[in-house]
């Protein structure tokens, strides 16, 4: 039995097959694939020149038995570009055995899933991830998956590049982050270590967005008075539906986006106590009309400024959050609306959020968390590295003695946090002033005033450093540019001299300033820097990176002074508004400038005695009917991100894919999801085309065709390429060459599209009417004349119907244009053959 089981094992990949060209391949990977055109033909149509970029990193699904890793090293690999190819276990240990992966460069490795990791680190994956040169392909045995084990694998491959690349992205948001500090900076006046240990012994719980608020606000209404509200910015529309407000409210997303989706919270009482991160979007921020607390440092170099404060923790807000009230001295947390992932039919957020309005999303990866309910539930990358990083905090402040529960079954089971349903969680009846306990704390603390001409000073100084760089820079972009010859060569070494001191002036006098410019335009250094580089770099390549340098620097000095320029600006406005008869006009241009339309209402908050001239007041007025304008505008870029993932173009790719990987069960919340979609009319044809995927894998083929024929039958349907497409193949799969859904699906198709024409020429080929096929692959090769595939295709039936002149007419024509056509030339030597047996 053990001997039989090893013996089919070794035989799972098939037999090994040499075609006509001599490639061998295993069958059951294969199929026909390679059985009349050459692997080279099939590669150059599939992939083009896209495998062929230098300076890349290519993760690749599948070999194809080893002939794709080949085909790349015979056309040359780019310069600094590496290949990783990741097999089923089974499937490398067959290829090694029968020899298929000898002798491949260097620069190409053939591994399993268990061993990718190591292979990309050794590739350096984490530059090519900060040069955005990541890439990963399907090979043909894995898109076509007769093996049933290339599936899985990619979409796996595809959801930890997805990670890969948001983790590095995120590490580079230095240059966003620096932009929002500096912003920032006039208004970040108390930091948020003021409440350190103010509420211990007490219980905080953090609302979140996740669906699961939903069931947890009744509870919090109830119980308001036993408990201290920390909630997300995102939420302040529900929050405000239900006139609750929350005692911290928590913002730390630079983007705009962000303020689209909290602009709510500018709605609240002045009670509420705003704590955010120094990189915050500024519009948030300056327009807060309560106490705000920063967390972070005041400027991005070492000064006196930066008094000792919490870092914003990430990744998300609700970490920064809970690291938060941790640190105010709270003694159990419990998280409502964390849910760290999806409802099952596609639900993102909690009612009333944009992205619940938009729909249930659709554009779901196939990635999957358990929840405390014990099932599994669609989830994000972004999400996957939170409920990672939620992990390993709540490790460390349960370690404390502090409780972290989470009482919902429907939120993503986390290590180091306690689920317990919200009836079994006790509250003491005694209620809590927060307000006095904040005002008690924050008057106890020494800080410095809006007036404090500290912050103005120290931005000069840092003026004058960058200042000081930039002149280095310019100094040296003209050095370096005249250090070379018209042939490329170093023509005067003095200037290399001169370039060393620069260099030395950058890393000496300015040392703190130049790795600020530095980190603020570290994504300009880091296309100086490549991965690998294959080749010695030439004397003109030199040249071209030491200008690419000084640019570097240069770009990031003016940048830098504009920020630092227009945070003076901001300091000195916000020290006007102090006074009782400012000069409105810089106040008016200030507020402008920012789009912080909001401060004019709170100025006259703060100024209620003060006198204003008619002619401003009006201006006065117009600024406070922008910003109501602003917040009362459903029409964001938020919400129109929001219903682009609830699109019907995203539930068919959705679809689409969960059907070619055989996902019922996915599928079947997809379902439930578009039965709740807002527009139902449109949903329709979206509807039949699900439930026949479904009837495909259940094997009720006539289910299938049923709802297949409703799309063609519903007038203009979005999904008739689709609808016929699956008729073809189901009509196809009957092994009958003369069945009329087939034929007539794909002539119809044909019509439609016009490359689906070769499709329909060999159905019509099938059915025995050569001269018919040939026209219609004439037919094709007109519209595609670059299609060197159709167009061997055709020269093959011309071939098989004795038609030589006009099949070596089409090699010749083949030949003309790509005269190292392995395929073109192999067959028309067969061809040269045939003809003298005639």
């Amino acid at each position: 039995m053990d001997e039989n089981s090893s013996f089919i094992a070794t035989n799972d990949v098939g037999p090994i097959k040499t075609n006509v060209f001599g490639e061998k391949f295993f069958y059951n990977l294969n199929r026909d694939s390679f059985g009349k055109i050459s692997s080279q033909a099939l590669f150059e149509a599939k992939f083009g020149n896209t495998l062929f970029q230098s300076n890349s990193l290519n993760i690749i699904i599948g070999t194809d038995s080893g002939l794709l890793p080949l085909y790349l090293q015979q056309k040359g690999l780019p310069n600094g570009s590496r290949y990783i190819f990741i097999e089923p276990e089974s499937v490398l240990e067959q290829l090694i055995n029968h020899q298929l992966l000898e002798e491949l460069d260097p620069a190409i490795v053939c591994v399993t899933l268990d061993e990718w990791e190591e292979s990309a680190k050794l590739f350096k994956i984490q530059d090519y991830f900060y040069i955005n040169s990541v890439r990963s392909f399907n090979s043909l045995c894995a898109e076509d998956d007769n093996y049933n084990a290339y599936a899985e694998l990619s979409w796996h491959i595809t959801e930890m590049l997805a990670q890969g690349h948001w983790h590095y992205n995120v590490s580079l948001g230095n240059e966003a982050f620096t932009i929002r500090q500096l912003a920032n900076l006039a208004d970040n006046i108390l930091p948020a270590k003021l409440l350190t240990n103010a509420f211990q012994g007490k219980t905080a719980v953090l609302l979140a967005g996740g669906p699961s608020l939903d069931e947890a606000l009744p509870w919090v209404q109830k119980h308001r008075q036993q408990l201290i509200i920390f909630a997300v910015s995102r939420i302040s529309r529900q929050l405000k539906n239900i006139n609750l407000e929350p005692d911290f409210i928590f913002s730390v997303d630079p983007t705009e986006l962000s303020f689209d989706i909290s602009k709510e919270m500018l709605t609240f009482s002045d009670r509420p106590i705003f704590i955010y991160s120094y990189h915050t979007v500024p519009t948030l921020v300056s327009q807060w009309r309560g106490t705000g607390l920063y967390l972070g440092s005041q400027v991005p170099w070492k000064s006196t400024l930066n008094q000792a404060n919490f870092d914003g923790v990430g990744p998300t807000v609700t970490n920064t959050a809970l690291s938060v009230a941790h640190k105010f001295g709270f003694n159990r947390i419990i998280l409502a609306g964390v849910d760290l992932c999806f409802t099952r039919d596609g639900y993102t957020h909690a009612a009333g959020s944009d992205e619940h309005i938009a729909g249930p999303r659709f554009n779901l990866t196939s990635l999957q968390t358990e929840t405390n309910g014990d099932f599994m539930a669609p989830t994000s990358c972004d999400l996957v590295a939170a409920i990672n990083t939620l992990a390993i905090q709540a490790k460390a402040i349960t370690a404390t003695g502090c409780q972290i529960i989470n009482p919902s079954a429907n939120a993503a089971k986390v290590d180091n946090v306690t689920y317990m349903p919200l009836a079994d969680i006790q509250l003491d009846d005694n209620p809590i002033d927060v307000t006095a306990i904040v005002a008690k704390q924050i008057a106890a603390s020494s800080h410095r005033s809006y007036n404090d001409p500290v912050i103005i000073g120290e931005l000069k100084r840092a003026q004058f450093q960058i200042n000081a760089i930039l002149r280095l820079a310019k100094d040296a972009l003209t050095i370096n540019e005249s250090m070379y010859s018209a042939q490329g060569a170093i023509e005067n070494y003095k200037d290399k001299r001169k370039l060393d001191k620069i260099e030395k002036k950058l890393n000496r006098d300015h040392r703190q300033y130049s790795k600020l410019v530095k980190r603020f335009g570290i994504r300009n250094f880091i296309k100086i820097t490549k991965p690998f580089t294959d080749e010695d770099w030439s004397a003109e390549e030199a040249k071209e990176m030491g200008n690419a340098y000084y640019e570097a620097y240069r770009d990031g000095a003016i940048a830098l002074l504009k920020l630092i320029s227009d945070a003076i600006e901001r300091a000195q406005s916000r020290h006007e508004e102090t006074r009782d008869e400012p000069d409105f006009s810089q106040l008016f241009g200030q507020w402008r400038k920012d789009r912080s339309f909001g401060r004019a209402g709170l100025w006259r908050q703060n100024h209620p005695h003060a006198n204003i001239p008619e002619s401003v007041q009006t201006e006065f007025n117009e600024l406070e009917d922008l910003f109501t304008s602003i917040l009362s505008n459903k029409n964001t870029g938020h919400m129109a991100q929001a219903k682009n993932h609830a699109s019907f173009p995203m539930l068919k790719k959705r679809s689409g894919l969960l059907f070619k990987h055989q996902k019922t069960q996915e599928l079947k919340d997809l379902l439930s999801g578009l039965h709740k979609h807002q527009d139902q009319t449109a949903a329709v044809p979206y509807v039949y085309l699900l439930n026949g995927y479904l009837a495909e894998l259940q094997n009720d083929t006539e289910t299938a065709i049923t709802a297949y024929h409703n799309i063609i039958d519903s007038e203009d349907s979005p999904l008739l390429q689709e609808a016929l497409l699956r008729i073809a193949s189901i009509s196809i799969n009957t092994n009958n060459v003369d069945n009329t859904n087939a034929y007539l699906s794909l002539q119809c198709l044909s019509q439609i599209n016009p490359v689906y024409l070769p499709f329909y020429a060999e159905i019509v080929r099938l059915r025995g009417d050569a001269f018919a096929a040939i026209d219609v692959y004439n037919h094709y090769i007109s519209q595609f004349p670059e299609d060197t595939l159709g167009q061997i295709k055709l020269a093959t039936l011309y071939m098989e119907n004795k038609i030589y002149d006009a099949a070596e007419l089409m090699f010749d024509y083949i030949l003309t244009k790509t005269p190292d056509s392995k395929a073109a030339i192999d067959l028309k030597k067969q061809l040269t053959y045939l003809k003298t047996l005639n």
